[in-house]
């Protein structure tokens, strides 16, 4: 098993770098292990309106295959300009769930998982999400 440890990936920029601080590792099967955007962000700003990542893991029902669910959260966080609260005007939601079937080959298993991840990765998935649109 991986063991838990802060995530660094890229902004849209393509060069800048955001750092989603462990939070908590998961407990025990089914419960998430969470990452929250504090370094970088404004000391102020409420951890709530952070940007958070949980990533799950558990067995499906016959316990033949691995079930990952990831769930980023990144709030439009406002600060009112007379009271200098914030507050979440929205919240971007990424969820998904990746099953790993247990009877087949680690091999093919691994480049599953890096082609699946590398297609959400890609420009032209990243551009369609960013628009609201697939593809025409």
């Amino acid at each position: 098993m991986p063991s838990m440890a802060n995530i660094t990936v890229k902004k849209n920029d393509g060069t800048t770098d955001i750092v989603f601080d462990a939070v908590t590792a998961a407990g025990a099967d089914g419960t998430p292990a969470m990452w929250r955007q504090d370094t970088g962000n404004t000391a102020g700003l409420p951890v709530g309106l952070r940007s958070s990542f949980k990533l799950s893991s558990k067995w499906n029902s016959p316990r033949t295959a691995r079930q990952v669910s990831f769930e980023l959260v990144q709030p439009y966080a406002v600060q009112d300009s007379t009271t200098t609260l914030y507050s979440a005007k929205d919240r971007v939601v990424c969820t998904g769930v990746i099953t790993l079937p247990q009877g087949i080959p680690a091999t093919q298993l691994n480049e599953a998982v890096a082609q699946s991840m590398n297609l959400l990765a890609s420009a032209l998935t990243k551009s369609s999400m960013q628009a609201g649109y697939a593809p025409v």
